[in-house]
This record gives structure tokens, sequence and C-alpha cells, in this order.
């Protein structure tokens, strides 16, 4: 199918068959983008804003294209995009490292299309999804449950020697943990953590051990399977 794409456009003047190739890519690019994304989404370990930043790998990817594309056409051109490239401050941090890591497949693709090299684009995209699909088997993220648990009440009690640990509580029963906010304000305390059970009826355990453990503390819980 490439190859006979490639002879049509073999038979027009440069700059348009430039212009197709290049559009044919960026097309294919947005396709590749959007496969990504779906791996992400369904794979993926980040406990929030999974849909947002997914959202953006069809248009990485497609830019990415088109840069490529410049870049090669012309060395002017390529020295110009740096001098531009070299003034743009980016202020969003990437904390987690598999964001970067999906950031990077959506830019490796978008290079390899931009140097029309579909047949290696495709096949970087199967190898890579089965190193993906594979992980998530392995370590078992498809099974995954992911809450989002607030504890507040009063802070000499959760200060106290005598209450137990929350975090320890939390790890004994979850496959994951990651604090998200710890609020300290006129003698109260808001504890906010991402949790990650390995099934939903471990909810009901948890929540169950934290009541009795601190008696004197609200406890809430927001199911984040449902907004992913």
């Amino acid at each position: 199918m490439f190859g006979g794409i490639e002879q049509w456009i073999g038979g027009l003047s440069a700059d348009t068959a430039l212009a197709i190739n290049c559009a044919v890519n960026t097309l294919i690019g947005g396709v590749a983008g959007l496969y990504i994304r779906e791996l992400y989404k369904r794979f993926g370990s980040e406990f929030s804003n999974r849909e947002n930043f997914g959202n953006l790998f069809p248009l990485l990817t497609s830019i990415t294209v088109v840069i490529i594309f410049v870049v090669k056409s012309s060395l002017a051109l390529s020295l110009g995009l740096i001098g531009a490239l070299s003034i743009v401050r980016f202020r969003t941090a990437i904390k987690n490292p598999e964001e970067l890591i999906y950031l990077f497949f959506c830019i490796g693709a978008g290079v390899a299309l931009g140097a029309e090299l579909r047949l290696l684009t495709l096949l970087a995209l199967v190898i890579i999804s089965l190193f993906i699909v594979g992980r998530a088997l392995t370590a078992g993220v498809a099974s995954t449950h992911n809450l989002v648990l607030t504890l507040s009440g009063d802070a000499k009690e959760f200060f106290s020697v005598s209450t137990p640990d929350v975090v320890e509580i939390l790890e004994k029963q979850a496959r994951g943990v990651s604090v998200e906010r710890f609020d300290l304000e006129d003698g109260q305390v808001q504890f906010r953590a991402n949790v990650s059970l390995t099934d939903p009826s471990e909810t009901k355990s948890l929540m169950s051990e934290l009541s009795t453990s601190l008696p004197g503390f609200r406890v809430s819980y927001v199911n984040l399977d449902h907004l992913l």
C-alpha cells in the first residue's frame, strides 16, 4: 500500500510531492498517537489525569512529523527552527517517569514518520506494544482498583503516640500508596493519598480498619476507575 502511494507521489512536482508526503505521514502520525493514547489509558499506572494527558499524544506525534519534514527539507530552515526552539520555556514538570516514556514513544514515532520510515514506525509500534502489554500482564496493572483516600480529624490525635501510623495501615493492605497532600491548619489535619488495591472488595476491609484504628477521624474515598 505504501509503495503504491510513493509511486504516485513520485510523478508529481517536488514541492507537491513533499507536501502530500508530509500530509500523509502527519495523518498516519495522528493515528499512531491515538493508538499510543489508548495504550496509555489502558495500561498506564498513573492514578489521575490519564485522559487529559493522553489526549496530547496525537498532537505531539503529528507535530513531530511536521518538524522533522521541515528540518530535513532545508538546512536553513532547520537552523532557524533550532533558534526558535531555543527560546521556548517549558514550565510544566513531568513528575512521573512513565509519562516521559510515553512522550518519547510519541516523539519517536513522529521522528520515524518524518523521516518517511513508515514500515519501521509500524514495527516499532507493534514491538513496543508487546512490551507494554507484557509488563501490564506480568505486574497485574489491569486488575488494580484505584482510589483517592481522604482522612481528616484532630491534629493532636493524629500525631499521638497511641495513634497507628496511617501510611503503615495503607501499605499493609494496598499494592501501592502515594501521599498526595497533607494539610495542617487550626488544629485540624487533612491527609490525602492515592491507593491501589488488587480487588474492589478490599475497599471495605481497608475502610473498616481505618475507622477502627482512627475512630475520631472522618474517612472518605473517591473511586478513580470511573474517572480514567
